[in-house]
Parts: structure tokens; C-alpha cells; sequence
């Protein structure tokens, strides 16, 4: 009994236990390989990320103001100074060439430049863009950085980078002054300022989520007005840039010869097509003037209109290549017409495909006659003749003194012009289309229409 004990407690092979009498070995548990551990001191349990905290705002907006100055200006100095170097003719000074830059900059936001006998006043639309769009992405950086959560964080922010960004322009019409040409201080502090706030406002909406709140605030009806007379404005800035293109294509032999004659070799080449780009916007708004109808003047008792074109001595600019002959303007000119009736009929449409209003056959007679159907037309062109007016008025300004002093569309003339023509198409389209409006509307489109944009 002694030695079956032993046997029966006694290890196997291997240290296993022995195998019990009646029983089937178990099966042995796969052991995963221990991976080698470091020696040294065990490591620290992570603590979890706290939220960043929020920074002032007041130096998150002189921060965002400096860093979108010099990105700006970097751009501008660097295809200065690649034109400077690589000219035919070149002085051993480099200030000139800095502070063209610096004027362009500062053109860009709405700045004036005294000459003279005269100002530089036209603003190059295309590089305003591409400064806003800067503004804007500093805008939401401003508002990121300081923790914006509401309207009011969002109105803080967009100040908080506006008022050094104007600072920052009228501190620089100083260094920017040479020879006859000196900027204009508070121009310059009141156009960077408010292209300043206008933009960052926009990035610090978009950055903290209040578009949308801005946007349920406004009643349904009016954002369907605005959406048409955006829509109006996008057709007829959009037939002017059409036919803009169009004569360039006519006319590219002497836009080339503009081009070939410029004193300078390549890097004049290429400081001129610079240039045509950043005005490219302009001469489109031209366009749609012409289109509209009262047409633009390059220089004092110069007309550009369907009627007639009477034109004097024209600078050395190849996109004033486009410009039609003195005369009778030509047949693909006068197709530019239809600007403004397509304009109109799509803001009518759109005015009565979201049902702006629905007609009541018990309601006062304004309503039994759909009057308000075109009264909301009427407000759409209004809409679009306020924002061409504001574009004629941008794209246009003097360049120098003497008969070069008046350049550009009248902003009056084509804002009364736009607000009639696409008002009373966009109305009668409305009155027209509202005749389907008479069936009831049921809650499904009641929710569509309360919908934000």
C-alpha cells in the first residue's frame, strides 16, 4: 500500500502529475510567448488629455492679424522681387520693388493711392479674394483658439482680428510711399478693417457651428428672396464673364502684341499676366454692366453700351484687349442681352418652386390676386440690384489723374438697371407659376419649406 501511495504521488516525466487509473490525460493549455519586458522602473499610468484651454482673445486676434499680413505680403514681395531680379533693366535699389508690393497689398484692401494730380483707386478684385479667403481661415482659427461657442464669441473674435489688421494697413502706407505715390492712411485703416470683420466673422460662424442658428433666425421667406436674387446675381456676372472671354478669344492677337511690346522681357511678361488675373473679376462686372445696359466708361467721355462704343486712348493692358471697336458694338456682344432675362426667369422659378407663398381664395384680395407672389419677385431683383451696385461700385475707380480718372460702370445706373429688369421678369414668372400653387399644401411641405437653406 505504501509503495502505490508513492506511485500515485510521484511526478512524471516532464514534473506532469502521474495519470490517474480510468482517467484521459487532459489537454495541456497553449501558453502565449511573454514578449521581452525593458528593465528599468515600471512606466506611469497615462493620464487622460484635458481640453486645451482657452486662450485670449485679444492675442489670438493680434496673433491671427500679423500671421495672415505676412503671408499675404510674402506672396506679393516674392513676385516682386522674381520680376525685379530677372529683368532686362534693373536699378541696384530694391525698395521699389518692395513697396510696389506693399501697394498692391494694400490696393487689395480698398486702399487709395495718391499721385499726382490724381488717385490710384480701382481695386483688384481677384487678389481681395485671395485675401479673404485667408481672413476667413484666420477667422476660424481665432475663434478655435479662444474657445468660441456662441454669436458673441464669434463678433469677439472677427474684432479682435479686424482692428490690428486695420492698424497693420495703416502703419504700412508709411514704408509703402515712393516717389509720387503716397497711401491713403484711413482709407486704408476703414478697407482693411471691414474686409477684415466682414471675413472673419464668416470662418468664426463656420468654425463654432452659428451659421446655422443665424440662419433659423431669419424667416423662411426671406432666405428664399436672398437665394433667388444670389442666383440672378451669379447668371448675370456670369454672361459678362462670358462674353469677356469671348473677346479675348476674338481678339488674341492683340492682346498678344500688348504682351510682346511690353519693355521688361519675360518678367514683365509675367508681372502683366499677374496683373490681368487679379482684374480679371473686374473687367467681368464690366461685362455684366454692358450686359444689364448702361454699359462702363475707360476714361472721361468714353462710353462701352449696346447702342454705340466711343473710345480714346486705351492704357497698355492686354484684357482691354476684349474691348469692342468705336461704332456699332458686334452681333455676339449684343447676345449678352439675355443676362438679364435669364436672370429673372430663374429667380422667378425658384421663388415658385419653394412656394413663397400660397394662394388663399378666402383671404384679403391681395392674396385672391397673388399680388404677394409678385411682390416677392420685385424684392428678389431688388436683392440683385443691390448686390451688382455694390460690385460696380468695387470693380470700378480712378487710375490716375486726367481723363483716366473715371473707369467703370456707374454703380447707380446699373443697380436701378438690374432691379428693374430681373424685378419685374422674376415677378411676372412668380404671378405665372403661382396659378399651380392653388392646391392645398400638405405637411410634408410645410416641413420642406421650414427647412433651412
Amino acid at each position: 500500500m505504501g509503495g502505490m501511495a508513492d506511485t500515485l504521488t510521484r511526478p512524471g516525466k516532464g514534473g506532469q502529475p502521474p495519470r490517474q487509473p480510468g482517467r484521459s490525460p487532459a489537454p495541456a493549455r497553449p501558453t502565449r510567448p511573454t514578449k521581452p519586458t525593458r528593465s528599468g522602473p515600471p512606466a506611469a499610468r497615462r493620464r487622460p488629455k484635458r481640453p486645451p484651454q482657452p486662450r485670449p482673445v485679444v492675442i489670438v486676434g493680434i496673433a491671427v492679424a500679423l500671421w495672415t499680413t505676412v503671408l499675404g505680403l510674402a506672396c506679393l514681395v516674392s513676385l516682386t522681387l522674381a520680376a525685379w531680379v530677372t529683368a532686362t533693366r534693373h536699378g541696384n535699389a530694391v525698395r521699389p520693388a518692395l513697396a510696389t508690393a506693399v501697394q498692391a497689398w494694400l490696393l487689395a484692401n480698398h486702399a487709395g493711392l495718391a499721385i499726382s494730380g490724381g488717385s490710384v483707386g480701382i481695386v483688384p478684385l481677384g487678389l481681395t479674394v485671395g485675401l479673404g479667403a485667408l481672413l476667413v481661415r484666420g477667422g476660424r482659427q481665432a475663434a478655435r483658439l479662444s474657445s468660441g461657442r456662441d454669436l458673441f464669441d464669434c463678433l469677439a473674435a472677427a474684432f479682435a482680428v479686424a482692428l490690428p489688421y486695420g492698424l497693420i494697413a495703416a502703419l504700412l502706407t508709411k514704408p509703402a510711399g515712393w516717389g509720387q505715390v503716397r497711401p491713403q492712411p484711413l482709407q486704408a485703416l476703414a478697407g482693411a478693417f471691414t474686409l477684415a470683420l466682414i471675413c472673419a466673422f464668416v470662418g468664426a460662424l463656420r468654425e463654432t457651428g452659428q451659421r446655422a442658428v443665424v440662419l433659423a433666425r431669419v424667416p423662411h421667406t426671406v432666405r428664399r428672396v436672398v437665394r433667388a436674387g444670389l442666383a440672378a446675381t451669379a447668371v448675370i456676372v456670369g454672361v459678362g464673364a462670358a462674353s469677356v472671354g469671348a473677346g479675348l478669344v476674338l481678339h488674341a492677337g492683340r492682346a498678344a502684341t500688348v504682351m510682346s511690346n511690353l519693355d521688361g522681357g519675360v518678367s514683365a511678361s509675367l508681372l502683366m499676366a499677374a496683373v490681368s488675373v487679379a482684374y480679371l473679376p473686374n473687367v467681368a462686372i464690366w461685362g455684366s454692366a454692358f450686359s444689364v445696359g448702361p454699359g462702363f466708361a475707360v476714361g472721361a467721355k468714353t462710353t462701352v453700351t449696346f447702342s454705340a462704343v466711343h473710345l480714346g486712348a486705351l492704357p497698355a493692358v492686354p484684357l482691354l484687349a476684349a474691348l469692342p471697336a468705336n461704332g456699332a458694338p458686334p452681333t455676339f456682344a449684343r447676345l449678352a442681352v439675355i443676362a438679364p432675362i435669364a436672370a429673372g426667369l430663374l429667380a422667378g422659378w425658384l421663388l415658385a418652386r419653394a412656394r413663397v407663398h400660397t394662394p388663399n381664395a378666402d383671404g384679403p384680395w391681395w392674396e385672391r390676386q397673388r399680388l404677394m407672389d409678385a411682390a416677392w419677385g420685385l424684392a428678389a431683383g431688388a436683392v440683385a440690384g443691390l448686390l451688382m451696385g455694390i460690385l460696380a461700385w468695387l470693380s470700378g475707380g480712378p487710375v490716375g489723374p486726367g481723363r483716366m480718372a473715371q473707369v467703370g460702370p456707374s454703380a447707380w445706373h446699373v443697380g436701378i438697371a438690374v432691379t428693374f429688369e430681373v424685378g419685374v421678369l422674376a415677378a411676372a414668372t412668380t404671378w405665372l407659376l403661382g396659378w399651380r400653387g392653388e392646391r392645398p399644401v400638405t405637411v410634408v411641405e410645410e416641413t420642406a419649406d421650414a427647412e433651412p437653406v
